[in-house]
């Protein structure tokens, strides 16, 4: 199916988000969304300046560079720029996962400095802050149009709060969105490299929920066909391009990781790879896919040598035979998780060592000990992980293009 072909339709399931899909219709939607020009958008600069339609719809225009204007800069901005007392009719993200992120803060927290600033304490110290079910109440519409792939940021309801350390997480019904628009046009002008990351991390969130979760049959069924649909999207997009089809069905997987059957009642703090990748990515300022990709084979070797603070062993050998049955890896888990970067041309950090005790003081101090995500797990032993990890390196195997990566 051609770009131009792709028709536009809302699909809604149970748990969904309503959400716009189709070539084109990110800026043709916005009026049946409630958008007005009262509405106050939030938008990657970049993303403007190749779509200067989205600044013509709306009067407060928030221009956004994630990469030089930090989280806190950004909100304390808005809350100048934007009155309490202003009329707002909605709110409009647009760009990646950092911009959606803002967005659904700013929806939140608009006009309450003093809420804003409880959670960041709040998460600062204990690593997430769920948001009491009343500030959900009478906000005004959160549209949300992702120019990225992978996070799935605009189907979740949770965002990362940009800490002193690292990131820490809000979480709640009310940082869902009320509608989603999945514009391919939109994600045409990511690189190779954001879109095999994109897939890896959409691979990643699946893998890590069914492996620190409990069985259940629907959503053990759901995740399995979600984990191998992608797997097999993913490498599709691997040997023929990622084409408006291609980004357009990972867009819908990457939204169904957060809303769909798959993580329905599971484990919240299930992917125990995230809260590790989180704290050393930040350490070394690094992409979050990169760092998770080189801790993948020491957090998955604990789980196959049964510790169970890590993951179930049997259900890791299960999901990931099904993930490496489609993208042409090893079905040994460890063995696959080393050549899986190599495989897609995914270049690994490696960790300094003063990035790694300051992540494993941050981990233990937001994650580990009595906390959920990795309860039980001590500081020396998240330490072990990371100097594990810094150590190895990636199995040479034919890559993306067809020629062996050393």
């Amino acid at each position: 199916m051609t770009a131009q072909a792709l028709p536009e339709r809302v699909a809604v399931h149970d748990g969904s988000v309503p959400t716009v899909i189709g070539a084109g219709a990110a800026l043709r939607s916005l009026a049946r969304l409630g958008v007005t020009e009262d509405s106050l958008l939030l938008i990657d600069g970049r993303v403007l300046d190749r779509h200067p339609g989205f600044g013509e719809r709306m009067r407060r225009v928030i221009c956004v560079e994630p990469r030089r204007e930090p989280q806190t800069q950004l909100l304390d901005r808005v809350q100048r720029e934007v009155g309490a007392a202003e009329r707002i009719d909605a709110v409009v993200g647009v760009g990646g996962g950092s911009v959606m992120d803002a967005a659904k803060l700013i929806r939140l927290f608009r006009g309450s400095n003093t809420g804003l600033r409880a959670a960041q304490r709040y998460a600062e110290s204990f690593g997430v802050f769920l948001v009491p079910e009343a500030w959900g109440r009478k906000r005004v519409p959160l549209v949300l149009i992702p120019t990225t792939l992978g996070t799935g940021s605009e189907a979740g309801a949770v965002a990362c709060l940009e800490g002193a350390a690292s990131r820490r997480l809000v979480a709640g019904a009310a940082l869902k969105a009320d509608s989603i628009v999945l514009d391919p046009e939109l994600t045409r002008s990511l690189d190779g490299i954001a879109l095999r990351e994109g897939a890896a991390e959409i691979l990643l969130r699946i893998i890590g929920g069914y492996v620190g979760s409990e069985p259940g049959d629907v959503q053990d069924a759901a995740a399995e066909g979600l984990a191998a649909q992608a797997a097999r999207t993913a490498h599709e997009g691997l040997r023929r391009g990622f084409d408006d089809r291609i980004r357009l069905l990972l867009a819908a997987a990457s939204g169904e990781t957060h809303a769909g059957w798959a993580l329905a009642g599971r484990d919240p703090y299930g992917a125990k790879h995230w809260y590790l990748a989180n704290e050393i990515s930040s350490a070394q300022r690094s992409r979050k896919v990169p760092a998770t990709l080189r801790l993948l084979p020491e957090v998955w070797r604990r789980v196959m040598e049964g510790d169970r603070r890590f993951g179930d062993r049997a259900r890791l050998v299960r999901i990931w035979r099904i993930v490496a049955a489609e993208i042409d890896l090893d079905a040994d888990p460890i063995r696959g998780a080393r050549a899986w970067p190599s495989a897609w041309g995914i270049d690994l950090p490696r960790f300094r060592r003063s990035a790694i005790a300051a992540a494993a003081r941050s981990c233990s101090r937001a994650w580990a000990g009595r906390r959920p995500a990795l309860r039980g797990i001590s500081e020396a032993e998240i330490l072990a992980v990371y100097a594990a990890a810094s150590q190895w390196a990636p199995d040479p195997v034919t890559s993306v293009g067809g020629e062996e990566r050393r």
